[in-house]
């Protein structure tokens, strides 16, 4: 007969818990799917410092990066508001703009908010799933990291073969600190910054707990070590923000 407390315990791991912006997760169960695409914008610009003005990076520097009928990718595009800021700003010059994202309902609110947008197309797959086609800027806004590791540097690696001559990947990931003590720093910064956006202390416990598992981050030097196997030759530090990082990396 199973324990009385063993029940207590597995009902509480299974507990689902409200994480903010009327979203629910259970621990280790964090999901883009459900009902996440209807609330995610508000969700995601809340949960990420610097969100909007990174997207508005994104753009700036693709802007110097995908010539005329050039492509660029979105992986992760989640809604398309970056992916539809990015074919806004490359539409002149006659550019692709291909967003990729596993989940079918991102994919359709995606869809939906660039209907408007010939040079945009969309395709539902997993990553590491992604035949990708010639590409002159692959851009990965906070997906990578939850990519599962096993299969991490393989999707780094065919990006990298993808890309034309000059081509480059904008990387955007969650990064765990160089030591314990500024881990534990960090953490305690990012919690203070999510109270400030209207977190309460028990959304923001329930959210780290939905992502046990789910999110995997590596460090700067394992991302670097990363991409400098793939074949990235030239990595720039473009954003930091404690441990949130972009890197603009070129074969």
């Amino acid at each position: 007969m199973e324990a009385s407390g063993d029940v207590r315990l597995r009902r509480a791991t299974r507990r689902v818990s409200e994480v903010g912006d009327g979203i629910r997760a259970s621990n280790g169960a964090w999901t883009f799917g459900g009902d996440v695409p209807a609330n995610f914008d508000d969700h995601i610009a809340r949960s990420i410092p610097s969100y909007a003005a990174c997207h508005e990076l994104v753009v700036d520097i693709a802007d110097h990066l995908v010539p005329a009928h050039g492509r660029c990718y979105d992986l992760g595009c989640s809604t398309g508001v970056l992916t539809a800021r990015l074919a806004e700003r490359l539409a002149a010059r006659g550019a692709e703009v291909i967003g990729i994202d596993r989940e079918p309902g991102m994919v359709q609110l995606a869809g939906e908010r660039c209907a408007q947008l010939p040079s945009v197309r969309f395709e539902s797959t997993a990553l590491e799933d992604l035949d990708f086609t010639r590409a002159d800027l692959v851009v990965s806004y906070y997906t990578l990291q939850f990519v599962p590791i096993a299969y991490r540097q393989q999707v780094v690696d065919r990006i990298a073969r993808s890309l034309r001559p000059s081509g480059a990947l904008l990387l955007f990931e969650k990064v765990l600190a160089p030591t314990a003590r500024d881990q534990e720093m960090a953490a305690g910064v990012y919690a203070d910054w999510k109270r400030r956006q209207g977190y309460g202390d028990d959304e923001i416990g329930a959210k780290s707990r939905s992502l046990r598992g789910v999110l995997s981050p590596l460090s700067h030097d394992e991302n670097e070590a990363m991409l400098r196997r793939a074949g990235f030759t030239q990595i720039a530090q473009v954003f930091r923000w404690m441990i949130f990082e972009g890197l603009l990396a070129r074969v």
